[in-house]
């Protein structure tokens, strides 16, 4: 993505380069979606040929729902709570398995930050909003998370099983995985694959299993999978990535594990930097080349299955085109 500009890249699973093709499916700017000429537009996820993108310009937060293909969008009505530092929001988007209801969630908390290191120390206020495509056209204030535990802006919710999970620490600042079940829109507890350890992570879904990419260590880069859902004991260490050299050493940047292909090679986002491709036959991460400037808020990525589905078709309020 250059600044507010994306592209839809076609790639098979055959696909054995380390440079992405440069034929794309769909070009746009998702900024003509939004009346506000300071808007910026990012994805924060991806079902069905479907996209959540949201304004992370708190002065508006307007959200959206939209099919790059069709080109259909919908803004969704503002929810109540104004996001002032230091709270914190953060949302997730799926469908229900039973009733094939699409939903969005929206975790708001407030939080007590430490004013030495900035460590969140209490969380006061919390609140889970949810907004159902199709049904009231409004959002409804559920039950929270809890008190004790802190999201981060910067992680999106992970849709797996009719379920959106999220990456969260406690206010030890150990890692947790947060679920919240969309049918019945409760949250669970789930198991991550190593309680009470602090890591730098992502969650992410590779094949039809939760994984979690852990950016840790100072020389390899761990993903985790979860062979059997919601079972504690099915995590696995499936692929180890050697860095390579100029990324020896402590990071803190977040990675995410975009897709993995059929001959067990993955796609990986660096931050916001740059993407890697693995091969896993040579044991080798290249970076690949996305014809854009490499460098901080270079790129966002997200991996997205396009359809001609209709919005149409679960809403009952107008749709747009852009």
């Amino acid at each position: 993505m250059f600044k507010n500009f994306f592209r839809l890249v076609d790639f098979e699973d055959s696909y054995d380069r380390h440079d992405l093709p440069h034929e794309t499916m769909v070009r746009f700017n998702f900024n003509n979606l939004s009346n506000f000429p300071d808007a910026n537009i990012v994805i924060d996820g991806s079902v069905n040929g479907f996209l959540f993108l949201r304004d992370i310009n708190y002065k508006h937060e307007t959200l959206f729902v939209c099919n790059p293909i069709t080109r259909e969008f919908f803004e969704l009505p503002r929810p109540d709570g104004v996001v002032r530092y230091p709270m914190v929001v953060t949302h997730g988007f799926g469908v229900t398995q039973k009733t094939g209801e699409y939903k969005i969630v929206r975790i708001l908390h407030q939080r007590e930050l430490n004013p030495i290191n900035g460590h969140c120390i209490r969380v006061p206020f919390s609140q889970c909003q949810v907004y159902t495509l199709g049904k009231t056209g409004e959002w409804r204030t559920i039950g929270g998370p809890g008190p004790g535990f802190a999201y981060d802006s910067r992680l999106i919710g992970v849709f797996v099983r009719g379920n959106i999970h999220w990456l969260i620490q406690d206010l030890e600042g150990f890692e947790l995985i947060s679920c919240f079940d969309l049918e019945n829109e409760v949250f669970q507890p789930f198991p991550p694959p190593f309680p009470g350890r602090r890591i730098l992570g992502s969650l992410g879904v590779l094949g039809d299993c939760l994984a979690l990419c852990d950016n840790t260590s100072h020389t390899d880069i761990d993903i985790w999978v979860m062979k059997q859902y919601g079972v504690e004991k099915s995590w696995v260490k499936e692929i180890v990535i050697k860095k390579m050299p100029e990324l020896v050493g402590p990071s803190f940047q977040i990675v995410h594990a975009l897709k993995i292909f059929e001959d067990g090679n993955v796609l990986i986002l660096w931050g916001d930097f740059f993407m890697l491709y693995y091969c896993s036959k040579s044991k080798v991460a290249e970076e690949v080349d996305v014809d854009q400037p490499r460098g901080p808020n270079s790129i966002e990525a997200i991996h997205h299955v396009p359809s001609f589905l209709s919005l149409g078709r679960f809403l009952t309020e107008n749709v747009s085109t852009y």
